[in-house]
């Protein structure tokens, strides 16, 4: 089987497309932290959305890297990175921003335990992601202190809804 390969130019496209990605999850973001205090995951979902294809879009760039046919690649690599951490400052604090707000929220809103699920995941793989080398130097200083205070903050908000993450398959926490 032939190994596809791929052009500079292709590559560049993407992360073109990589960095669109990221102004609009920004945008989706701030409008995000505005809604949490109206009891409303609509926008989260939408920025978690987002995330999301720009995580799609990460993992396509991945693979286009390793295949490019062209022998330099760093500035590419270094340029993917860049926005990969980016997009990694702007998940972290937009979910310490949310869940902020929603903490001091005495009633949950529909939908919070799947939000939290994939939430609990979620940051489990940025604080995975922010221990690789090639990262190191691309991560803002007060990252890591952030996501461990959104870690905290979560598990704030869990407990006060004990039932919430209940894993027997009952919604009801039985």
């Amino acid at each position: 089987m032939v190994k596809r390969t791929y052009t500079r130019a292709q590559v560049k496209e993407l992360l073109s497309a990589l960095e669109r990605q990221c102004r609009e999850a920004m945008a989706l973001a701030k409008t995000a932290e505005a809604d949490a205090s109206k009891h409303s995951f609509g926008a989260y979902r939408a920025f978690r959305d987002k995330v999301g294809e720009f995580q799609a879009l990460v993992i396509l760039i991945e693979g286009r890297l390793r295949s490019v046919a062209e022998g330099r690649v760093e500035d590419l690599r270094s340029e993917f990175e860049r926005l990969d951490a980016l997009m990694l400052s702007v998940l972290v604090r937009a979910s310490m921003r949310f869940f902020f707000v929603l903490s001091a929220n005495p009633i949950l809103p529909m939908g919070a335990r799947e939000i939290f699920v994939s939430e609990l995941r979620s940051l489990h793989d940025a604080h995975e992601k922010l221990r690789r080398p090639n990262y190191a130097d691309k991560i803002v200083a007060d990252l890591e202190r952030d996501l461990d205070t959104a870690s905290l903050i979560l598990e704030e908000i869990i407990d006060k809804a004990p039932g919430m993450l209940s894993f027997t398959g009952n919604r009801d926490g039985s």
